[in-house]
């Protein structure tokens, strides 16, 4: 009787207002609180609870067995969240097959560009390690950042999180093998007054010399106008020593079988796509690799692919740094990662050329190694991969090497993006795109929600469609000093302008000047365009003015 009595208060408290009815296919009836009674009572409130649940419990069963996502929202799940790999090429231009170039050999990002959309004209927002890094990973522009120089700490706002740590905080596994930042950078909170060395050893967790955050640099700028003077940083200004980057003006076959580190970054890389299949959770995978960045040495076999003789030189060659007429002379400064501060013959530019190619080509091998792997592990259909160079490189144009200046070929990069998901495999877009552009392009495609700081435009439209309508130009800025040169590039025309113009400007027509050999900033007839341009910059993101008056 106590269990009875038990069950039967269970059900009249569970059924709160029932007064001693019942309701059994749409009939009431009243029961009498007799023994007997309350097991009917109890037997038929049970019957009609069920018959009340039954539809819902199928409706539950069904959704759970088709539509996990829907119902495990909060935690992205391996059957439908996106995994993403993203892959890093240091100093890598346009010298892809891919991308047009009938002498590189690159048949693993072909094969990339055919698995995804590759952007023909995508621009870094500075033609710098550091600089660009900082950009893409917190998705602001470098005059937000601060970063404007190799020594520089990138330093997050409180609750701001740099691409790979927005990912993980929502559910996703994170790893980082081989160059994906500059030196000691690695995104610090604000909190961190003095940002401290990333990696393993002793010097982890100490202060590193040299570097400098952002509001240490505007202090600078206030209290120590000579300070670029004395004080030298890559392509802000000229080297005092050209002896310091000697161990960059080597190049040439590698003379010994010791790995290459790229060797071993993909190694890793390819061990971490194993794991992550194992442990079936979606994650974000970043794989930096160094070549082509210099000193441009990589193995023999790769160097046997080109004959350094037959190598054809750019139109605007020349054996040091010389642009068009009226170019202004901050756009062009001295070199250092090849020829340091000396002029160069035709046949060691053909030498350094080959080193170039050979060195693509030993770094395409090693993004094969790794698109095989995901392939191998079962990931291909359900990861999404990017591939960019964090800018472009000369190579003996306008007789300069390397980056650091606003010319389309320091600014502009490759990129390709590759969703399983989108049928667009294989096209190119010919829009003007910023990497600045990547952290809300791989949040929209993950379906997570996109952080307030970001400031680029999602590239999630021309994945859809590539040549979709886009009016969005792409900036570059690179500094001298403590002054800044800032570019817009839109699908037919660059124009920069140095110092907000006091210093200098540049416009080339690219429809009819794709080396910009001709610069039109003074040709009367393009007065309108120029001032059209010139107010596009101002209103920018990186229009703010560097000079402190």
């Amino acid at each position: 009787m106590s269990c009875e009595r038990s069950t039967k208060h269970g059900i009249v408290m569970w059924m709160s207002g029932c007064s001693g009815y019942f309701e059994c296919h749409g009939r009431k009836q009243e029961v009498e609180e007799s023994p007997g009674n309350i097991r009917l009572r109890v037997t038929l409130t049970f019957l009609a609870i069920m018959n009340r649940l039954v539809p819902y419990l199928l409706f539950s069963s069904f959704c759970i067995l088709c539509c996990p996502a829907a119902v495990f929202s909060a935690q992205p799940s391996s059957v439908d969240a996106s995994n993403v790999l993203f892959l890093i090429s240091d100093d890598m231009n346009c010298r892809l097959g891919c991308y047009g170039d009938p002498i590189a050999k690159t048949p693993n990002l072909d094969r990339l560009a055919s698995m995804g959309v590759k952007f023909d004209r995508a621009y870094c927002q500075q033609p710098l390690c550091n600089c660009t890094r900082s950009s893409v990973l917190s998705g602001k522009y470098p005059t937000t950042t601060g970063v404007l120089d190799n020594n520089t700490w990138l330093v997050m706002k409180d609750g701001e999180k740099i691409l790979p740590r927005y990912f993980e905080q929502h559910g996703y596994a994170a790893a980082e093998f081989g160059k994906i930042w500059h030196g000691a950078n690695n995104g610090e909170p604000r909190s961190a007054a003095q940002p401290a060395a990333k990696g393993k050893g002793k010097g982890k967790g100490r202060a590193v010399a040299g570097w400098f955050t952002p509001d240490q640099r505007a202090e600078q700028q206030r209290t120590q106008p000579d300070y670029w003077e004395t004080v030298h940083s890559p392509y802000r200004n000229n080297p005092p020593d050209p002896t310091k980057y000697a161990w960059a003006n080597e190049f040439g076959p590698l003379t010994d079988d010791k790995p290459e580190a790229d060797t071993v970054i993909a190694d890793q890389a390819v061990a971490q796509l194993k794991a992550f299949a194992e442990q079936k959770k979606p994650f974000f995978l970043s794989v930096g690799f160094h070549k082509p960045h210099v000193p441009l040495k990589c193995p023999k076999e790769f160097f046997d692919l080109y004959d350094a003789a037959s190598l054809p030189l750019p139109p605007d060659f020349a054996n040091e740094p010389t642009g068009p007429n009226d170019t202004p002379p901050d756009e062009l400064r001295q070199n250092i990662d090849l020829f340091t501060a000396r002029r160069f013959s035709e046949d060691e530019a053909r030498a350094a050329l080959q080193a170039y190619y050979a060195c693509v080509s030993y770094m395409d091998a090693q993004v094969g190694r790794v698109l095989d792997a995901l392939e191998q592990n079962g990931l291909r259909d359900n990861t999404i991969i990017v591939f960019w160079g964090d800018h472009g490189w000369h190579l003996s144009d306008k007789g300069m090497w390397a980056k650091g200046t606003l010319f389309e070929t320091s600014a502009r990069g490759p990129l390709i993006i590759a969703d399983p998901r989108q049928k667009t495999a294989g096209l190119p877009s010919a829009r003007t795109v910023e990497y600045v552009s990547m952290f809300p392009t791989l949040v929209e495609l993950c379906g997570i929600a996109k952080p307030g700081w970001l400031e680029g435009e999602s590239l999630v439209p021309l994945l859809k469609n590539p040549q979709a309508e886009w009016n969005h130009p792409a900036f570059t800025v690179q500094p001298r000093h403590w002054f800044i040169g800032r570019s817009l590039r839109n699908e037919r025309w660059r124009y920069t302008e140095w110092d907000e113009g006091r210093r200098g400007n540049e416009l080339y027509d690219h429809d009819n000047d794709p080396h910009e050999m001709h610069n039109l900033a003074k040709d009367p007839a393009q007065k309108e365009i120029v001032a059209q341009f010139q107010q596009q910059l101002r209103d920018s993101r990186v229009g703010q003015s560097m000079r402190r008056e």
